[in-house]
C-alpha cells in the first residue's frame, strides 16, 4: 500500500513548480512580433509533444538539447510510454524523434496545454530544458497522457 505521506509530498510538490508560458503579441500593424514581416510565411505554432504511459509510481522525464530520458523515483517505472504516438522502450535512451526536432524548438519556454491522469503531472522549466513529473499515489497502475506545447525558435 501506497503511503500517504507520499501523495502529500508529490502535491505539495507539483504546487510548487512553475510553468512558462509562450505568448504571441500583435503590434499596431496588426503582425505578431515574433513573426517574420513580408510575405515569408513561417509557421509560428509550438511544437505540441505528447507523452503517454501506464503509471504506478513516480518519477521524471528531463527533456534538453542533448537528450531525454526518465529518472525514477518510487514504485514501479512507467509502462507502455509513447512520444508522440511511437513507442519509447528504452526510458534511458533518447527516443530518435526527439533529436529531428529539438533543435528548432525553445525548450525553457515549455507548458502543459493537456493533461489525463487521476494524481499528480507537472512541468518544472530547467535552465537546459524542462522535467516532466508524473506521480501515481493510489493503489494501482493508471493511464497518464500529457501534450506539452514548445515553442519553436526564431
Amino acid at each position: 500500500m501506497k503511503t500517504f505521506l507520499r501523495t502529500i509530498v508529490c502535491l505539495l510538490f507539483a504546487s510548487s513548480i512553475g510553468t512558462g508560458a509562450f505568448i504571441a503579441t500583435k503590434d499596431e500593424t496588426g503582425h505578431h512580433d515574433n513573426a517574420p514581416s513580408g510575405d515569408a510565411k513561417v509557421a509560428v505554432e509550438p511544437k505540441l509533444l505528447r507523452i503517454a504511459a501506464m503509471v504506478d509510481g513516480s518519477g521524471k522525464f528531463v527533456f534538453t538539447r542533448d537528450g531525454a530520458h526518465y529518472e525514477h523515483k518510487n514504485w514501479d517505472e512507467p509502462t507502455d510510454v509513447t512520444f508522440d504516438g511511437e513507442p519509447w522502450e528504452d526510458l534511458s535512451q533518447t527516443p530518435p524523434a526527439w533529436q529531428k526536432i529539438v533543435s528548432h524548438l525553445d525548450l525553457t519556454k515549455a507548458w502543459v496545454v493537456k493533461r489525463q491522469g487521476r494524481d499528480v503531472i507537472a512541468l518544472e522549466l530547467t535552465p537546459d530544458g524542462f522535467d516532466l513529473y508524473l506521480c501515481d499515489s493510489p493503489d494501482g497502475a493508471d493511464r497518464y497522457e500529457v501534450t506539452i506545447a514548445i515553442p519553436r525558435r526564431p
